[in-house]
């Protein structure tokens, strides 16, 4: 049986033998920080969502604002032309133009009322209004995006505080532990039970969703696939990643953004870990490993893995070695920021056979 030593929070020692009360005393403070830390990155993600999310929300009510502002102006230019016609016929000799559509319903004088409405024009009078109370009632709409999203990033700036502030206790409360077999055993069970509470999570919400599925008359089987914001999710298949460890060794925190709604009309294809710059990045299993960088994703890895999957990583600050085989837990970079990231987090993706990301989630909740 392994002896360790565990240091508790007021500097003395214990004995930590396997499934001793000193072991999963150590083991449940460290995964209650690790929790936490956990949970501080999901809010802090969710806010980026919520941040992309109001991006794309402004783009398409700026869109709608022109568009409307476009046909306002159209009508405008009619409804003036309307009125030069019908005082040039009847000679008079005073006319007053339509100024900013906004406020023209103010300018329009009674002599023009009456000699547009009595026009055989292209535009009447009441649909000019109506696009009116449309650009009036955009521009207010778009204000109000705005606004929301000045609020959205000052809230980010603070959960990216205490995000990093989560991050920064758990590396406390594990350095005045020695992790050792027994702790590290005791973790592992931890981690194995709240797999197999996942997984019967799942099997029950899968059951409610095929229940809920038929009785709506859409077929049974159908299911909803989890978009993020920490929803259970299933548990990976055993023919992809198996034997995988996780991609970061040093303290981190993780949240499940799959789904999440990103700029441009993307959607997020993996699961983000947020760490201090500079924290070893390491392949996951044994393959080779082929180093590029894009605008997005900054510095990047593709790991090819030996049982088939493959693995992408993005935002490295620095790659560690060159492009080739690696075995598994060999550092291959550092965390960073590079690319599209807006606090130092590794994104991971998991792709089964090679193929078409899935969420990798499961994968990362399972070994780290």
């Amino acid at each position: 049986m392994a002896l360790g030593l565990a240091t508790v929070g007021d500097g003395s020692t214990v004995g930590a033998d396997h499934g001793s009360e000193e072991a999963k005393q150590a083991a449940r403070e460290i995964q209650a920080a690790r929790d936490r830390a956990n949970d501080a990155a999901q809010a802090l993600f969710d806010a980026e969502s919520a941040i992309d999310t109001l991006t794309i929300e402004i783009a398409e009510t700026e869109a709608e604002l022109a568009a409307v502002e476009k046909e306002a102006n159209q009508m405008q230019t009619s409804l003036e032309a309307s009125a030069i016609r019908r005082f040039t016929q009847s000679g008079g000799s005073s006319f007053l133009l339509l100024g900013d559509f906004s406020d023209a319903t103010n300018q329009l004088t009674a002599d023009v009322l009456a000699a547009v409405t009595i026009e055989t024009a292209n535009v009447e009078l009441d649909d000019f209004a109506a696009i009116i109370v449309d650009v009036d009632a955009t521009r207010r709409k778009l204000e109000q995006q705005k606004a929301q999203q000045t609020a959205a990033q000052q809230n980010f700036t603070e959960l990216e505080k205490q995000a990093e502030a989560q991050i920064v206790q758990l590396q406390e409360i594990e350095s005045q532990r020695v992790i050792d077999d027994a702790i590290e055993h005791e973790l592992q069970r931890q981690r194995a039970e709240r797999a197999r509470q996942d997984a019967a999570a799942a099997k029950v919400t899968a059951a409610q969703q095929q229940a809920a599925a038929a009785s709506a008359g859409s077929g049974a089987g159908s299911t909803t696939s989890s978009s993020g914001g920490g929803a259970v999710s299933t548990p990976p298949p055993s023919n992809a990643g198996r034997g995988m460890v996780c991609p970061i060794a040093g303290n981190y925190g993780f949240a499940d953004t799959w789904g999440a709604p990103r700029s441009g009309g993307r959607s997020h294809q993996g699961v983000d870990m947020i760490a201090a710059p500079g924290v070893p990045i390491i392949a996951v299993e044994a393959g080779i490993v082929r180093f590029s960088s894009n605008r997005l994703g900054g510095n990047a890895a593709w790991l090819a893995g030996n049982s088939g999957t493959k693995y992408y990583y993005a935002h490295l600050s620095s790659y560690v070695g060159s492009s080739g085989s690696v075995s598994q837990g060999q550092q291959i970079g550092y965390n960073g920021q590079t690319g599209n990231a807006g606090t130092p987090h590794l994104h991971f993706e998991v792709h089964p056979g090679g193929g078409r990301a899935v969420n990798p989630y499961p994968y990362v909740r399972a070994v780290c």
